[in-house]
């Protein structure tokens, strides 16, 4: 019973802590626990542009995945503050007209001058028979800021897929402000 008590008291406390706010730590220091990969590569091969298209406006993106949010600093409204351990994504479903999920042969998310975002922003989730257009890997050096962010993805080297996403994001998570949950091709 007093093994019971302690770990519902330890639960409550941890609960109560992650609601306020806390000394300030500097959380700017590169250590290998907080840093992403410089090559923005996530171990997920099934998001390469392999068609190395262009964007709307002819030229070719330009691959960013070595720049990462974790390279910019910090907001100092949200040092201390103590942020939930979710993971926020935002998801497209890719579908056709029977209802069936679309492959598609790649696909990333690119900035509104069509520079590619690093990719570990975003990926194919096989658990929601989802893509991931964008993550919360992205708040560290851009919190309490919007982007507008692109999805492209292509099938069998033709662009099926282009939608416009409008983000925002606190000291902690992101939030979809505009933009589709699915996707119906022809």
């Amino acid at each position: 019973m007093t093994k019971k008590l302690m770990i519902i008291c330890s639960a409550l406390l941890l609960t109560i802590a992650s609601c306020t706010k806390a000394p300030i730590v500097d959380t700017t220091k590169n250590t290998p626990e907080t840093s992403a990969k410089k090559d923005g590569s996530n171990g997920n091969s099934g998001n390469s542009d392999n068609n190395k298209g262009t964007n709307d406006n002819g030229k070719p993106p330009v691959d960013t995945s070595d720049r990462g949010g974790d390279e910019n600093p910090r907001n100092p409204e949200c040092e201390g503050i103590y942020c939930t351990q979710e993971f926020r994504m935002i998801d497209l479903q890719v579908k056709d007209a029977s209802g069936n999920t679309v492959v598609l042969t790649s696909f990333h998310t690119e900035d509104m001058a069509g520079n590619k975002l690093p990719a570990h922003l975003y990926e194919y989730d096989a658990i929601r028979d989802a893509y991931v257009v964008f993550n919360d890997a992205w708040v560290n050096g851009h919190e309490n800021t919007t982007t507008q962010v692109r999805f492209v993805g292509y099938k069998n080297g033709n662009k099926v897929v282009n939608e416009v996403y409008d983000i925002s994001t606190d000291c902690c998570h992101i939030t979809k402000t505009s933009g589709k949950d699915a996707v119906v091709l022809p």
